[in-house]
């Protein structure tokens, strides 16, 4: 990664009420990566020597990361220039101005280019656990071909040795990328307005328009016309209002509220992806395949597609009409000071954010029927999953997943917050607050590529309905600070040298687990249900492509443990001379040493004919995967000695 950048700013006086700001920005964002060697008895193929990014359900992974190699991506230059005008005239501060933003990135990565294996599923009727026998099997045929016979049971019985890999199989063919080019005008006025000793008020209007490029024509596809789409979307127009009123005419009781409209981006890279994955041919566009083990195309472990095989490639393109992000903003505040330097408040924080992106693949035939799952084991024992079922070929059979990129996924969170701040007054100062909050969607997805297809079913998303992702029901946060300085030992002079000086700054977190979704693992087999063809367009629980989830509950229904942790710094310093002193200082994480469990094991139950078996043992559903992070690990104690001059 190289990463340069050159700032210029100029501040004008233009006259006694009048001020200027221009600010100018050039920047280049150079990042690259490549894979590393394979190690001695890694299985390779054709491209570099490398090994396929291999994943192993509830085992393992390793391989060339889908998102490898990466010559560039992306090699992006930047050149934004920004101009402020303020006016103060009486009771009123105007402010206006503008940015234009010129990006142009420099892209080379063709995602999958090593290819993917997804082995999954779960005991089949033989006995054998799905993905590792899956893989075992298929790995045995690389190192030794021909030394299985061909009807070596895998997990299901519609594979063969060599391809008994459970989950798709991806490969991305074609042109490493493109250069494309994206312009960001922003514009705003804004007016805070004093009306009166007791109230201000604070009006303003932005505007943001993102230009995004127009695709070539070798590039769009003749069947597909809409892969000539592009965002254009040019009504974002966002007011904003704001006030500060002091209730009690002493300043010490405030109400202050706002409200605004607000934009967001499309990201480049999904922009990127509309452009270039097209289906037209590997010369002039990329080629992302996803086909299953059952295909009469897919490879062997661990070999390739070549650019000239005949199978269906994806495309992504954007929706007509499609919208920029668009989310309201609102607060309302109460604020009361109860002592010198320490207030209490209490806050109601609002946000709904709409035209959300969503990945829908539009190239699925309507559910064939649906279907009967029998739950054994687990929370659901003995119930029955009714799903849908996706069955034969797709529509349009010389595409695989042709995913319609939509704005039609909306969040909504709601919190209150109560606050009480006080600022260092005789040694003490301190921070606590709790927040009670609560989050739902509608299938918000933080990707930042392009899925093929993110709803369980593509014809009906009213059940993606439920609780955030994000919804962590309640959060406590106490920090203190305190110095001390006894005044009863103003005469005592070793107990002031004793007492005196130190500092101690003790932090609590506490927070609700983070929610996640219960899934299903494995691909459904049609003719367990009476269906005469295995053939689904997208393979999953329902045959669809989609989510994967348990929908006998809404998603995020499971949470992980709570989250608490407690630090701590005790310091104290010596005085040298008078611009003098050392520090020495002491600092504790988690020093209750707890576990903080931040990923779990998500798959809830596999696919074994018409049953939905438990995924139990010790590293079984809701076992931990994951207990640290940036914020917490294990107990860590540093020592410190600072001088400062």
């Amino acid at each position: 990664m190289n990463i340069d950048w050159i700032t210029l700013r100029e501040n004008a006086t233009l006259s006694n009420k009048l001020l200027n700001e221009f600010r100018y920005q050039w920047g280049r964002d150079n990042e690259f990566q490549f894979s590393q060697p394979p190690l001695a008895g890694e299985p390779t193929n054709s491209v570099g020597g490398r090994s396929p990014q291999t994943f192993i359900t509830n085992g393992f992974s390793f391989g060339i990361p889908e998102f490898l190699e990466r010559p560039a991506f992306p090699d992006e230059r930047r050149n934004q220039f920004a101009d402020t005008m303020t006016l103060t005239q009486g009771s009123h501060t105007l402010k206006w101005g503008g940015d234009i933003n010129f990006v142009k990135d420099i892209i080379s990565n063709l995602r999958f280019s090593g290819g993917e294996f997804n082995y999954t599923g779960g005991v089949n009727a033989v006995g054998f656990y799905g993905g590792l026998n899956d893989f075992i099997i298929d790995y045995t045929n690389f190192i030794s071909p021909g030394s299985l016979p061909a009807n070596t049971p895998c997990y299901s019985s519609t594979r063969t040795v060599g391809r008994c890999y459970g989950g798709n199989f991806n490969q991305g063919l074609g042109v490493l990328g493109l250069t494309m080019k994206t312009t960001d005008l922003n514009f705003f006025v804004q007016d805070d307005w004093r009306v009166n000793p007791r109230l201000t008020l604070n009006l303003g209007m932005r505007y943001e328009y993102q230009k995004n490029p127009t695709n070539v024509a070798s590039r769009i596809n003749s069947v597909l016309p809409q892969t000539a789409n592009r965002v254009s979307d040019k009504n974002n127009w966002g007011p904003r209002l704001g006030f500060a009123y002091d209730i009690t005419g002493d300043g010490k009781t405030s109400l202050r509220g706002g409200w605004g409209l607000y934009y967001g981006r499309v990201i480049n890279s999904t922009v990127y992806n509309a452009l270039i994955n097209t289906g037209v041919g590997v010369d002039v566009a990329q080629r992302q395949v996803t086909i299953t083990a059952s295909n009469a195309a897919a490879p062997s472990y661990p070999n390739l597609l070549t650019s000239g095989t005949l199978v269906a490639p994806a495309v992504q393109y954007f929706a007509s009409g499609f919208q920029l992000p668009q989310i309201h903003q609102a607060d309302l505040v109460f604020e009361r000071q109860i002592a010198r330097n320490t207030a209490v408040s209490a806050s109601y924080l609002f946000s709904f954010a709409n035209s959300l992106p969503n990945f829908v693949d539009t190239n699925l035939p309507q559910p064939t029927g649906t279907v009967n799952f029998t739950v054994a084991g687990g929370p659901f024992d003995g119930q029955i999953f009714r799903s849908p079922i996706f069955v034969g070929s797709r529509p349009n059979t010389a595409f695989g997943a042709v995913t319609e990129i939509r704005s039609n996924v909306f969040s909504k969170y709601h919190a209150f917050v109560l606050q009480a701040n006080r600022r260092l007054t005789n040694g003490l100062q301190f921070q606590v607050n709790y927040t009670l909050s609560r989050a739902e969607d509608n299938g918000q997805s933080s990707t930042t590529f392009t899925a093929n297809n993110l709803p369980f079913n593509a014809f009906d998303q009213s059940q993606e309905t439920a609780l955030s992702a994000f919804d962590r029901r309640q959060k406590f946060v106490a920090s203190v600070v305190y110095n001390t300085n006894f005044a009863s030992l103003k005469d005592n002079k070793a107990g002031r040298a004793i007492f005196n000086g130190w500092t101690s700054a003790p932090i609590l977190n506490a927070f609700s687990g983070q929610r996640f979704t219960g899934n299903v693992s494995g691909t459904i087999s049609p003719t367990a249900f009476g269906f005469a063809s295995n053939t689904t367009p997208g393979g999953g629980v329902n045959g669809s492509g989609g989510a994967t989830r348990f929908a006998l509950v809404p998603r995020n229904f499971f949470k992980q443990p709570k989250i608490w942790y407690f630090d701590a710094r005790l310091s104290r310093r010596f005085k040298i001379t008078e611009g003098t002193n050392i520090e020495v200082l002491a600092e504790g994480f988690n020093l209750f040493n707890r576990t903080q469990v931040t990923t779990v094991n998500q798959t809830l139950y596999s696919i074994s004919g018409s049953t939905l078996t438990f995924n139990s043992g010790a590293s079984g559903f809701n076992s931990v995967t994951g207990a640290d992070s940036t914020l917490f690990r294990e107990r860590q104690v540093q020592l410190g000695l600072r001088f400062q001059f």
